[in-house]
């Protein structure tokens, strides 16, 4: 059984680094076109998607437009298309990716200060 001293100590340090639903949103709305939601959740590979294609969007969209190059257009449209999934999949479940984000950062702290596995069943 774990202390009552570790277990105050592993919720002042979960409280330092959980992630706050509100702030993820908050970026999602503001921020969506560089991914910073993502970042902010710890999922690099996702923001990085954000990233690069924004601009490859843009780009392929722009340029077939102004060149009448249907096929650079559509290229562009489509990236645009799949950002738009993405963001429509993201306001729907970011608040779940939070939560489980949060269950990550607590568990780690959990094992690193009370020396062994975390156990769901038994802690919550």
């Amino acid at each position: 059984m774990i202390s009552r001293e570790k277990l105050q100590l592993i919720d002042i340090e979960f409280k330092r680094k959980r992630k706050d639903t509100l702030t993820a949103y908050i970026f999602l709305v503001f921020l969506w076109f560089i991914g910073l939601h993502k970042f902010y959740i710890g999922r690099t590979i996702e923001g990085i998607i954000y990233l690069v294609f924004v601009p490859l969007s843009l780009i392929f969209s722009i340029y077939g437009f102004f060149n009448l190059d249907n096929t650079f257009l559509f290229i562009g449209i489509s990236f645009g298309g799949l950002i738009g999934i993405f963001l429509f999949l993201d306001v729907i479940t970011l608040w779940k990716q939070v939560e489980k984000e949060n269950d990550k950062i607590y568990k780690d702290i959990f094992e690193k200060i009370a020396g062994y596995p975390y156990d769901q069943t038994i802690y919550q």
